[in-house]
C-alpha cells in the first residue's frame, strides 16, 4: 500500500457545552452500545468533514456545539487537524493534532469543493497526501472523465448501516449512470492505473469546443468564486446579504425621514437668515439715502438764506432809493431837470422792490417745505437708526441657527451617503452569487450536451480478471477466518458486479448475512491494496456489521448462537498496519471485546459508565 490516513479524534465543540470526543488509533477501534448513543453521530460527523455537501443529520444533541474538529495522521505526511462549523462551509486546518484550535497558529482555510487561486480544496489537500492527486475515472462510453475525489471514494469507505445491508453491489452503483465510473474506481484500486490516458471518442473539433468553453467558463467561475471567497464564507454569505439588503433598506427609510426633516428645518433657517441680511443691507443702504440725501438738502437750505438775505438787501435798497438827494437819476442817468414825477424810470424801483419781496415768499416757502422734508428724512433716521440693533440681533439668531443645522445636515447626508454605498456594495455583491449561478447553471448545460445519450452500463472496458480474483481469495479469508463458512468458494461474478460464496450470490442472503459478507469485500478491497502496495486510503468504517447478532432476517440469518462476533473481532485486532472503526450494538459484542484498549463503551446509564459519545446535560 502507499501512502496512507488514518483518524486520530473527533470533536465536537461549543461555547458552552462539554466537549463531545472520541479518540482513535491504528488497528481495530470498536464502538458499541444501546442504540440512540451517537454511534451513527460519529460516522456522519467524519463524513461530513470528509468534504460532505449535505449537512449533518439533525439531532437535538448538536444544539450548543458550534464546530467539529477531526484528526488526520498521514503515514508519510505529517498529522493535521481540520476544524469545520457544524453549519458546513470551508476548513480550517491545523498543523499537528489538537484536541481545539490552537491559537498560535493562523491555520489554512481549505475549500469544501472546488479550489480557488487563494484556497486548495479539502479534497486536493487529502489526495494529495494520499498520492491520490490528479486521477480520472472514466464515466461513460465516450470516454468522458471525472476526478478521483474524497466524496466518490467515501463509499468504499465508510459504510453505513443503511448500506451495509443493501441487496446491492458493494463496489459498483445499481445507477447506471455511476456505473461506469464505479468500475473505472474499482479498476483503479486494483491495478493502481487509472484512465487518463483515455482519449474521448467525440470529433476533435467539438471536443476542443466544448473543452474551451468549459475553459472559459471555469475561469470564470474561479474568477468569480475567488471575488466572492474574499468576502467570506460563501455558503452564509447568501442568506446574509439578503438580510443586510433588507436593514440598509429599513435604515434608509428611517434615514431618509430624518434627512427630510433636517433638511426643512435647514431651508427654514437659510430663507429667514437671508430675509435677515435682506432687512439690514436695506436698512444701512436706506440710511446711507437718508444722510446723502440731508447733506444735499443742508447745502439747498444754505442757498435758500443766502438768496433771502441777497433779495433783502435789494428790497432794502429799493426803499431807501426815494431818500437819496436830488442828482442825476442812479437808475437811468437823466438829470434833475428833465425828471418827470408823472412817469416812471425804465427800471421803477418800486417794481424791484416788489419783485423781491415776491421772490423772498417764494424762497421762504420752498425753504419751509425743505424743513418739513429734512425733519421727515431726519424722523426716519431716528427710526431706522433705533430698528437696526434688532435687526443684527435677528441676523445673529438666524446665522447661528443655520450654523446649528448645518452640521447635522452634513452628517444626517453622509450617513444616507454611505447607507446608499453600502446598499450598492451589497447589490454588486449579490450580482456576484447571480453571475456564479449563471455562470455554473451554463456549465450544466454544456456538460449536459456531452453526457452519453443511453444510461446503460459501459461494457467495453471489463474488469481486470486476475486481480478479481486475487480479491476474492482475500475475501475468502476473512469469511473463513470469521468461521461464516468452511474454506468458501468466492468470485466476483462481472455481470452481477457482486460476489457469488459457495455458488450463492452475496445479496441472496438475509440482511444480517449481506452486512457481514459486505464487511467482508470492504475489508478483502483493503487488504488486497495493502499486499500489493496498490493506492487506497488505509482506513474502513463500518457500522453494524454484526447485524445478524442484533436484527436478524429470519432463524437462517440468526447468528447469535455462533462465535463468529468473537472470530471477526479477533481478526481485526491483530491487523495493525491500517485502520478499522466497527461501530455495534451491545448484543453483538462478545465478553472478550467488552473493553480494552481501543475500546469504547457506551451504556446510555447516567450512573454507570459513558452515557454516549455526547456527553449527558446535568439536568437529564
Amino acid at each position: 500500500m502507499s501512502n496512507t490516513m488514518h483518524f486520530t479524534h473527533l470533536v465536537f465543540k461549543g461555547p458552552h457545552k462539554a466537549p463531545a470526543k472520541i479518540e482513535f488509533g491504528l488497528g481495530l477501534n470498536l464502538i458499541y452500545g444501546p442504540s440512540n448513543t451517537g454511534k451513527s453521530s460519529i460516522l456522519d460527523a467524519i463524513d461530513f468533514m470528509f468534504g460532505r455537501d449535505s449537512a449533518l443529520k439533525e439531532l437535538p444533541e448538536h444544539d450548543g456545539y458550534e464546530e467539529i474538529l477531526l484528526g488526520i495522521e498521514f503515514s508519510q505526511n505529517g498529522s493535521y487537524t481540520f476544524v469545520r462549523s457544524i453549519n458546513g462551509g470551508s476548513f480550517t486546518c491545523y498543523n499537528g493534532t489538537h484536541l481545539e484550535a490552537p491559537e498560535d497558529q493562523e491555520g489554512v482555510v481549505l475549500r469544501p469543493k472546488n479550489p480557488t487561486k487563494k484556497n486548495e480544496s479539502i479534497r486536493d489537500f487529502i489526495l494529495e497526501r494520499l498520492d491520490l492527486s490528479g486521477k480520472e475515472l472514466k464515466k461513460n462510453q465516450k470516454n468522458e472523465k471525472v476526478s478521483l475525489t474524497l466524496r466518490n471514494l467515501a463509499p468504499l469507505l465508510m459504510i453505513s448501516e443503511r448500506d451495509i445491508q443493501r441487496e446491492v453491489s458493494p463496489f459498483i452503483s445499481e445507477q447506471y449512470v455511476s456505473a461506469t465510473a464505479d468500475k473505472s474506481r474499482l479498476r483503479f484500486l486494483l491495478t493502481g492505473v487509472d484512465d487518463r490516458k483515455l482519449i474521448p471518442e467525440e470529433k476533435e473539433r467539438i471536443v476542443i469546443s466544448r473543452r474551451a468553453r468549459l475553459q472559459l467558463l471555469s475561469e470564470f467561475i474561479e474568477e468569480s468564486e475567488e471575488q466572492i471567497s474574499s468576502l467570506g464564507d460563501e455558503d452564509d454569505l447568501r442568506g446574509e446579504m439578503q438580510s443586510q439588503i433588507t436593514r440598509i433598506e429599513e435604515s434608509l427609510d428611517s434615514e431618509r425621514q430624518v434627512l427630510s426633516s433636517t433638511e426643512a428645518n435647514y431651508r427654514e433657517a437659510l430663507i429667514e437668515r437671508n430675509q435677515q441680511r435682506s432687512d439690514l443691507t436695506e436698512a444701512q443702504d436706506r440710511l446711507s439715502e437718508i444722510s446723502e440725501m440731508l447733506a444735499r438738502f443742508a447745502l439747498l437750505d444754505h442757498q435758500y438764506t443766502i438768496d433771502l438775505t441777497r433779495l433783502e438787501n435789494i428790497r432794502e435798497a429799493g426803499t431807501l432809493f426815494y431818500a437819496l438827494p436830488s442828482g442825476n437819476c442812479p437808475m437811468c442817468g437823466a438829470k434833475p431837470e428833465s425828471h418827470d414825477p408823472t412817469k416812471d424810470c425804465g427800471l421803477g424801483t418800486e417794481a424791484i422792490v416788489t419783485a423781491a419781496e415776491g421772490e423772498q415768499a417764494k424762497v421762504r416757502s420752498l425753504q419751509s417745505e425743505l424743513k418739513d422734508v429734512v425733519e421727515t428724512l431726519q424722523w426716519e433716521q431716528s427710526d431706522v437708526e433705533q430698528q437696526l440693533p434688532e435687526t443684527k440681533q435677528a441676523l445673529e439668531r438666524a446665522s447661528s441657527r443655520l450654523s446649528d443645522i448645518s452640521p447635522q445636515v452634513s452628517v444626517q447626508r453622509s450617513r444616507f451617503s454611505e447607507l446608499l454605498d453600502k446598499k450598492s456594495e451589497v447589490e454588486r455583491n449579490i450580482e456576484l452569487f447571480e453571475n456564479l449561478d449563471r455562470l455554473h447553471q451554463k456549465q450544466r448545460e454544456i456538460e449536459q450536451e456531452s453526457r452519453t445519450e443511453t444510461t446503460e452500463d459501459d461494457v467495453s472496458s471489463p474488469l481486470p480478471t486476475k486481480p478479481l480474483f486475487e480479491l476474492s481469495k482475500r475475501v475468502a479469508s476473512f469469511l473463513d477466518a470469521w468461521g461464516l463458512a468452511k474454506k468458501p468458494i468466492v468470485h466476483f461474478d462481472k455481470e452481477t458486479r457482486d460476489f457469488v460464496i459457495n455458488g450463492k450470490h452475496r445479496s441472496s442472503n438475509g440482511k444480517g448475512h449481506r452486512a457481514i459478507t459486505h464487511a467482508a469485500a470492504t475489508l478483502g478491497l483493503l487488504k488486497f491494496t495493502e499486499d500489493k502496495r496498490l493506492p487506497h486510503p488505509g482506513f474502513v468504517i463500518l457500522d453494524s456489521p454484526l447485524l445478524a447478532y442484533e436484527k436478524p432476517e429470519d432463524d437462517a440469518d440468526d447468528l447469535s448462537e455462533t462465535d463468529v462476533n468473537l472470530r471477526f473481532l479477533q481478526s481485526l485486532a491483530t491487523w495493525t498496519s491500517t485502520q478499522t472503526i466497527i461501530l455495534e450494538n451491545r448484543k453483538s459484542i462478545p465478553s472478550e471485546f467488552s473493553e480494552g484498549e481501543g475500546i469504547t463503551k457506551f451504556t446510555k446509564s447516567t450512573t454507570l459508565g459513558r452515557y454516549g459519545f455526547f456527553p449527558l446535560e446535568e439536568s437529564q
